[in-house]
């Protein structure tokens, strides 16, 4: 049985490959991520990881949850998950989604560029790690 990644106030190592095997396990399950990154959420002193898809515009988040679900079951036992609480989801025309895209572009492998203090649009990121970020 895989175990859950500790999220906490520090983006850990651990944190950032474990994102990448999810997003690596979507891809193989044709789950169309466009963007995925972790963002800071300085209120709750907190990481998510924001996936984006236009599955989720066109088949409902809840069943893109499921998606992640299962393909978090895939993981073998060295792997490590990420609890679905630090999961977040969302179209592709996010506004936040829509600002890393403005901000960065990237291909669609597996990047990891730390994007932190910056204001895109007049919204302040106070940290983030992008691995894709395309239309």
């Amino acid at each position: 049985m895989a175990k859950d990644v500790l999220v906490t106030e520090t983006l850990s190592e651990q944190m950032i490959k474990a994102g990448a095997k999810l997003i690596e396990r979507l891809d193989a399950a044709n789950a169309e991520i466009k963007s995925a990154f972790w963002l800071f959420l300085s209120e709750e002193k907190t990481w998510k990881l924001v996936l984006a898809s236009p599955l989720v515009g066109s088949e409902g988040p809840r069943d893109f949850y499921k998606k992640v679900v299962s393909t978090n079951q895939l993981s073998t036992d060295e792997e490590e998950t990420i609890s679905l609480n630090d999961v977040g989801v969302a179209n592709t025309d996010n506004q936040i989604v829509e600002l890393m895209k403005i901000a960065i572009s990237t291909d669609d492998g597996i990047s990891g560029i730390r994007f932190s203090r910056n204001t895109i649009n007049g919204m302040f990121i106070e940290d983030s790690y992008i691995y894709r970020s395309r239309s």
